[in-house]
């Protein structure tokens, strides 16, 4: 049996928390660590000229948070939905490689789920800077951090971590509270 999918209530609270954490561009950017990037924060093949709709931005985001989740459907046991959602999140932002690397998918594959959970917090460093300090201007990968762990541990819903956010999700962008 598979675990894991990313299907349903899942898939849009992944969505709805991915995208919005990552934020849209249509026209490419470099992000701060001077990477091109564009849509929901995709770097594969990136070029200065590119621009894309927000159809194509929508379905770049949905192909790759698939790709981004198939460490997690190597769990043997499936995962509550806010446990997924977080470290899917987490798995996109840093990458499948740093995903597989990490203590928090160490803890993950030993069903030692709190454990997991505890791990997103170490993860607040971009290019060697301590992003907990105001000077570094790299606040958003805490607050990142932040909402993935409380997500984790059920201390919010996907919901809640929007609001945090300053989105207002509609009842169409969360099926219901995770």
């Amino acid at each position: 049996m598979k675990y894991n999918r990313l299907i349903g209530t899942v898939l849009f609270g992944a969505v709805a928390i991915t995208g919005t954490l990552e934020g849209q561009r249509n026209q490419a950017y470099q992000d701060p660590g001077g990477v091109w990037t564009v849509c929901f924060g995709e770097t594969a093949g990136v070029r200065q000229d590119m621009s894309y709709s927000d159809q194509q931005c929508a379905m770049m985001l949905a192909s790759s948070l698939n790709y981004h989740n198939e460490p997690l459907e190597n769990l043997h046991y499936q995962l509550p939905p806010n446990v997924h959602i977080a470290a899917l999140d987490f798995s996109y932002n840093l990458g499948t490689n740093a995903l597989r690397r990490s203590t928090l998918y160490r803890k993950l594959k030993q069903r030692d789920i709190e454990g997991a959970c505890q791990e997103f917090n170490r993860w607040v460093y971009l290019n060697g800077k301590d992003c907990r300090v105001a000077q570094n201007r790299c606040r958003g990968i805490v607050t990142r951090r932040e909402i993935e762990t409380q997500l984790c541990l059920g201390q919010i819903s996907v919901r809640d971590a929007l609001m945090k956010l300053g989105h207002t999700p509609s009842d169409a962008e969360v099926m219901y509270d995770l």
